[in-house]
């Protein structure tokens, strides 16, 4: 984006901040969605019960899988969806596994959505299986439907990364059609819909908008270790990132373009950092080194490592306001640290608020850091997000389905 437009972004919020938030408070409520990791709860000891839920209208659990042999849904990990003792959120009631436990909290916020999402990074071959054979596209939405109303999903969400050409586009929005006719009218259907532009030109969007509730953006991951030839920030708001012309604002148009409603476009953003090592020069469109190490970070370890660096006199650290994206160099261990932080939330917020999309939402619940009940201490993105879209009273009010 030129700077005359990133301009006209910045003094439309400021002159205008007000009497759209009239408006829109009277007219209309936001999404506020976030993807919960099963395997979260090892590690990271992070669980369903630790997401702050009264800042969230919707809730993907990530992942159930599919059979490719069978096309039948399969759970990824049945000890932590089903089995594991959690935490009882209500008096007298036993809690096994996670599915329970979104349930439990389901009934501590009626406006809380729980959704499943099928699929996930790498499992692209499970969706292909199921395209290609009839009886097991058959066998798919069967067990989809079996799902819902067994473990009492309020919706569904495939995240198949990524149709490859425009014949799987075509399949994948067949598959959401027979998907659509076979749910219940009120159970949600969403996707988590790409970024990459040469994904994008694979899908028929408007066919696929007609079956689709809402559509989760995947603005995050521009650039990263893995692909990229340059260091970039990996979530941008605007502007070329430095790796290449990608930012979340171009993915916005490219399906309003398409012909989608902004009200059904939910903003994606991490609540994680990508890490360039062998870095010399701390900025993005730098040359960094291939490697091996892991390449991400959750936000709410970033502060401890940023402390830890400030003490030595070895980081430089900023916010590239034109272009909305953090980030940090360590000049000692020659790392480049690319995150959302929470000015980033603010404006983003502002951003879906002025441009009246849908809401946004976060990957995933584990990395953001706790609500402090002294809102001048809070760190937390979602909470800040929220806030410029109005606070929680702004949020979808939808009822959820218990059974």
């Amino acid at each position: 984006m030129c700077h005359r437009m990133i301009k006209n972004f910045h003094d439309r919020l400021q002159h205008d901040h007000q009497s759209h938030d009239s408006q829109i408070s009277n007219t209309r409520s936001f999404k506020s969605c976030v993807y919960f990791t099963n395997w979260a709860v090892y590690e990271k000891k992070h669980f369903p019960c630790d997401i702050p839920y009264e800042y969230y209208s919707h809730i993907f659990y990530a992942f159930i899988a599919v059979d490719p042999l069978t096309g039948k849904l399969k759970f990824t990990d049945e000890w932590c969806d089903l089995q594991m003792p959690l935490k009882s959120l209500v008096p007298g009631e036993t809690v096994l596994g996670n599915i329970q436990q979104l349930n439990q909290m389901k009934k501590l916020n009626r406006q809380l959505k729980v959704c499943m999402s099928i699929g996930g990074w790498g499992t692209h071959t499970q969706f292909e299986a199921v395209v290609q054979d009839p009886e097991k596209q058959h066998s798919f939405v069967k067990s989809v439907v079996e799902f819902v109303e067994k473990y009492h999903f309020d919706g569904v969400d495939i995240d198949w990364e990524y149709p490859k050409n425009l014949s799987q586009g075509k399949a994948l929005a067949n598959l959401l059609k027979v998907l659509r006719h076979a749910l219940p009218p009120q159970r949600l259907l969403t996707i988590a819909a790409p970024g990459g532009h040469e994904h994008i030109k694979q899908l028929p969007i408007k066919v696929m908008d007609q079956y689709l509730s809402f559509w989760n953006l995947m603005a995050y991951d521009f650039s990263g270790l893995g692909w990229s030839e340059k260091v970039g920030y990996h979530s941008n708001l605007f502007g070329n990132n430095g790796d290449n012309d990608m930012c979340a604002d171009s993915i916005v148009k490219a399906y309003t373009k398409h012909g989608v409603s902004p009200q059904k476009l939910v903003l994606g953003m991490p609540m994680y950092a990508r890490i360039f090592s062998g870095v010399q020069e701390g900025h993005v469109g730098s040359k960094f080194a291939k490697t091996d190490k892991e390449d991400t970070l959750g936000y709410n370890k970033i502060k401890d490592i940023l402390g830890n660096a400030k003490d030595q006199n070895i980081l430089e650290h900023g916010f590239d306001v034109k272009k909305v994206a953090a980030f940090a160099y360590n000049l000692k261990t020659k790392q480049f640290i690319t995150y959302d932080n929470v000015q980033s939330a603010k404006i983003k917020g502002s951003y879906v608020k002025l441009h009246e999309l849908g809401g946004g939402m976060w990957w995933d619940s584990s990395g953001d850091r706790p609500i402090s009940n002294n809102c001048k201490d809070n760190e937390s993105l979602v909470y800040h997000f929220v806030d410029q879209l109005g606070g929680c009273k702004a949020l979808e009010d939808s009822q959820n389905s218990l059974h």
